[in-house]
């Protein structure tokens, strides 16, 4: 069911959302983690759809109210008017109020459920009370129900299935116990299990469109933020992870720190080795540098070229200097070979710095200082690291 050009998906970095595209979701679930960030995803996407539902909900059974009240026996309608709107309506209700308050939106996929349920056990107890008074009404109300819950109220597909079995059973006992014409009641059966039947699908396909289209964004936004040779995050995505940083750090009256990396002697590297090496030791020297960033607010990215960057948060000054030599002696532990270099395997050059942000400062000073430092750390002999600040 899912067509995505492999070409296209070969060029994307290894993640979650391209593992999830891999491994397929035919019983629309995903791992916990993923999951967790597709239920936020599908709760705030469908939160428009999800008010409209509940307004026309609301508008239908206000509706079928005045026709009840202008069609029905008197010994009739209030039996089904007390239903609609002493449990179907405030149902609905509740559910809107929930999705207006920002704090509570985590609770209205189970207020989306509840009235659901609420709407379709409440239709079913409304042809059971009218045929318990002796009164046959238009049965089609309950298939709209059904497809309403599949189709339109937003919910996930299995909620929407069990919430639907459930409406069935009660319907089915229904029958069985007031309906009183065998052939009426099989006619009214077969209709609602292919109105199930019908929904079902519809909503499966629906849900499994949306799950698509989330993985399909997402993998969309890692490809504009990192990286594709690497895997590390891109120069754009680092002005505005350090514009972000600087701003919080301003707030919090804390330091900022930056490492940047150069891989020494590269172009004699790609000449001896070829561009296809020179790839592989690019993605070994991002390995090393996306292992040393990995606190909330660190960010680790690809300069440009051979160039790499780490971003810390409130480091400690006095750790400074260790932090960026684990990085040095990280790539020097790789051992890949490098005739080309005086030090006859793969090394690293950096320059750190540490300023705390004010008015007087901006992120784009900090970025110089450390590529100054990196420039007296090559100066110096490379394969070493200069820190500032």
């Amino acid at each position: 069911m899912l067509n995505i050009d492999l070409e296209v998906l070969s060029n994307i970095s290894k993640s979650q959302f391209r593992n999830a595209v891999e491994q397929g979701y035919r019983r629309l679930r995903f791992d916990a983690v993923l999951e967790k960030q597709f239920l936020e995803f599908y709760t705030e996407s469908h939160l428009t759809r999800t008010r409209l539902a509940g307004y026309l909900g609301i508008v239908m059974f206000a509706l079928f109210t005045m026709i009840d009240i202008a069609t029905m026996p008197a010994h009739v309608w209030p039996w089904t008017v007390s239903i609609r709107l002493g449990l179907v309506e405030p149902a609905f209700v509740v559910a809107l109020i929930i999705s207006y308050r920002t704090t509570w939106l985590t609770y209205l996929p189970r207020a989306v459920f509840g009235a659901s349920l609420i709407t379709g056990l409440g239709t079913v107890a409304i042809i059971g009370a009218a045929l318990w008074q002796k009164f046959q009404i238009p049965y089609e109300g309950i298939l709209l129900v059904a497809l309403f819950i599949y189709l339109i109220v937003c919910l996930q597909w299995w909620r929407a299935l069990l919430i639907n079995l459930l409406i069935l059973l009660a319907f089915i006992l229904v029958e069985i116990v007031f309906q009183k014409d065998p052939q009426a009641r099989l006619y009214q059966i077969v209709f609602m299990l292919a109105a199930n039947a019908v929904g079902a699908y519809g909503g499966y396909f629906l849900e499994y469109s949306t799950r698509t289209g989330f993985l399909v964004n997402a993998m969309l936004n890692e490809l504009a933020e990192h990286d594709g040779l690497t895997g590390l995050f891109n120069r754009r995505t680092l002005n505005i992870h350090l514009e972000k940083v600087w701003r919080q750090a301003m707030r919090d009256n804390q330091d900022v720190a930056i490492a940047m990396i150069d891989v020494d002697h590269f172009k004699k590297y790609n000449d001896r080795y070829g561009h296809g090496q020179g790839d592989v030791a690019l993605k070994a020297v991002a390995d090393v540098v996306a292992n040393q960033a990995r606190r909330p607010l660190d960010l680790p990215a690809r300069y440009g070229g051979e160039e790499f960057v780490v971003v810390w948060y409130h480091p400690a000054a006095s750790e400074l200097p260790n932090m960026a030599e684990n990085i040095r002696a990280a790539v020097a532990a790789l051992g890949m070979t490098h005739e080309g270099s005086e030090f006859g395997t793969l090394s690293v050059s950096i320059g750190a710095a540490l300023m705390r942000p004010s008015a007087d400062h901006t992120y784009a000073e900090l970025l110089r200082t450390a590529d100054i430092a990196l420039y007296e750390a090559k100066e110096q002999g490379r394969n070493q690291v200069v820190v500032h600040g």
